[in-house]
């Protein structure tokens, strides 16, 4: 009789471990892909702005809640010299097993606010931003993308008319995790 209860504690007790085993490595797996958390500091072109082409310089903070924000300087090329701007936003994402990963700029009142004079204050806010990304499995490298080109539309930040637009913006960023 011992010996038929052993079989029989053995029979159940390897399928109960299996079940906790894969039921351990599924939440591991929706921690490790499906959110990011820290701050990747990414650069890289845009060209938002046909006339002058530039780079832009920013920092992405993603939390574990899905949602996010950005700041950043863009600094266009032109034989004058150029300029640069200082822009910032506030955004929703979602990350699929794969890595690959979706923004969303809540707009109003989120988008896009971009400061050309560096005041501080947003001379315009733009209705979207990046959409699209892939991030490292070990998630230290990011890259960021608007995906197929964007139309963008200058939102005047005060009053919600449309200022200027469409303005088609093909941007390419990648980066890695400072913090």
């Amino acid at each position: 009789m011992k010996g038929k209860v052993m079989k029989l504690s053995v029979l159940v007790g390897v399928p109960v471990i299996a079940l906790f085993i894969m039921v351990g490595m599924a939440s591991a797996d929706r921690a490790l892909h499906h959110h990011i958390k820290g701050v990747y500091a990414v650069t890289g072109f845009s060209s938002c702005d046909p006339a002058s082409p530039g780079i832009m310089e920013a920092d992405y903070t993603f939390r574990i809640d899905g949602t996010g924000s950005i700041s950043g300087v863009g600094r266009s090329i032109a034989a004058s010299g150029g300029s640069s701007n200082a822009f910032w936003a506030d955004f929703t994402y979602t990350v699929t097993k794969e890595g690959r990963i979706e923004f969303e700029y809540p707009f109003p009142p989120g988008g896009l606010k971009v400061d050309f004079d560096n005041d501080g204050v947003p001379d315009v806010t733009m209705d979207a931003g990046p959409s699209h990304g892939v991030i490292s499995p070990d998630g230290n490298m990011i890259t960021i993308s608007c995906g197929p080109p964007v139309s963008l539309w200058g939102i005047d930040p005060e009053g919600g008319g449309r200022l200027f637009g469409p303005v088609f913006c093909v941007t390419t960023l990648s980066g890695m995790r400072i913090r």
